[in-house]
């Protein structure tokens, strides 16, 4: 589910996130619209809980799941122009993990524009 980042792009909606090549690629299903990043340009994917990431990013570790013992997990896509953020359910985590280690490593520490 996108939270945040993409202003044309509605929160607490389903999308497609991939990795392609050299691109991250954001897919909206209905009506279908496509994002690309380069990943030359994100300096890093993390992963975190709701709390957490409620604190970093809005300053109040709150919960906002509607649904009782469904805990809710941040990708954060840092890029050079802000963040991207993304939430999903344990099952998503796992993707999330995933990316962020097989991608932070490839990205560069330093990005000149």
């Amino acid at each position: 589910m996108h939270y945040e980042g993409i202003e044309e792009f509605a929160t607490d909606y389903p999308y497609r996130i991939e990795l392609k090549d050299d691109l991250f690629e954001i897919r909206r299903i209905k009506p279908e619209t496509t994002v690309t990043l380069p990943l030359n340009r994100i300096k890093s994917f993390s992963t975190m809980e709701e709390e957490k990431f409620m604190l970093k990013y809005h300053g109040q570790a709150k919960n906002t799941s509607k649904m009782k013992g469904v805990n809710k997990y941040y990708l954060v896509v840092e890029y050079d122009k802000g963040i991207l953020a993304f939430w999903g359910t344990a099952k998503e985590y796992k993707y999330f993990i995933t990316l962020q280690y097989a991608t932070n490593s490839e990205v560069p520490s330093h990005i000149e524009l």
